[in-house]
């Protein structure tokens, strides 16, 4: 009975976080990088249309255009998608949660040098090796990019 319990509590609170949200980065956590940092990669962003498919093709165009070595798909779930970076043998796998307003990266999983050293329990992470928020960065750069595309915006 208590791991059935355990279970059903686990996969509400896995499944709570699912959505992205406003970042609110607590200043007085020590051990982690600069807001600008942490700004860089867990900032939401706007997603300009309200259409879900639209918005997810804006993300999976996003993976693939990114500067520098592309993001593969690792799989996706109910407002999620799954981004995985290979490079040198570092991996880094990005948790990209989506809704009609925005879109978020959040950190899932990362092989060791990258591991995230002070992750909050929204999937911020606050402290991991600069390579990781660089890597980062320029998907969530890319994810702008075409979310502009599939909104009507701008052109890339």
């Amino acid at each position: 009975m208590k791991r059935i319990l355990i279970l059903v509590l686990f996969g509400w609170a896995a499944g709570a976080l699912a959505e992205p949200a406003p970042l609110v980065v607590n200043t007085s956590k020590s051990g982690r990088a600069s807001v600008d940092t942490i700004s860089a990669v867990h900032l939401e962003i706007p997603t300009g249309t309200t259409d879900l498919k639209k918005i997810r093709l804006g993300i999976v165009d996003g993976m693939m255009l990114t500067k520098g070595r592309v993001w593969t798909y690792e799989g996706e779930g109910d407002g999620y998608i799954l981004a995985r970076f290979d490079y040198r043998g570092l991996i880094i796998v990005i948790r990209i949660e989506y809704d009609q307003d925005l879109v978020q990266l959040k950190y899932y999983r990362a092989s060791k040098g990258l591991e995230c050293s002070n992750l909050q329990p929204d999937g911020i992470c606050y402290k991991n090796h600069r390579n990781y928020y660089n890597y980062t960065k320029n998907l969530r750069a890319s994810i702008i990019r075409q979310l502009r595309v599939v909104s009507g915006g701008v052109t890339t």
